[in-house]
């Protein structure tokens, strides 16, 4: 049985007048077995100070997320949203709606049992 894996499921945000997406990542959490469904918490996408040209998301304030080692999982999936997946928010689009965010994950999750966050794929059967 597994400690502690996070599946994520969505994110929706808009950008704000600032530059920053500002919006909501929707997640399940599994501990020793027990599913907690659909825990929400705030999030900004916003261009990293860094690196330019290179974005970064932020749990805001990620002490509110009570889950042992998220902040390691947000590291993580920062990777793989900006890293693996190439992710690069829009700022722009035509029409008078806001530029937004809709990232939707299917069939995987982060084992977070380990030393490191592991990326897993969900079998299907």
């Amino acid at each position: 049985m597994r400690f502690l894996n996070i599946y994520p499921l969505r994110i929706l945000a808009t950008l704000g007048h600032d530059g920053v997406f500002e919006g909501q990542f929707t997640f399940n959490v599994e501990q020793y077995g027990l599913m907690f469904q659909e825990t929400v918490c705030d999030v900004t996408f916003s261009p990293n100070p860094l690196s330019i040209d290179e974005w970064q998301l932020h749990v805001e304030p990620i002490s509110a997320v009570e889950i042992q080692f998220f902040d390691k999982f947000v590291q993580a999936l920062n990777h793989y949203l900006f890293h693996v997946l190439h992710f690069v928010p829009n700022k722009y689009v035509s029409g008078k709606e806001l530029p937004s965010i809709k990232l939707f994950f299917d069939d995987i999750y982060f084992d977070m049992s380990g030393d490191e966050p592991k990326l897993e794929k969900i079998k299907k059967p």
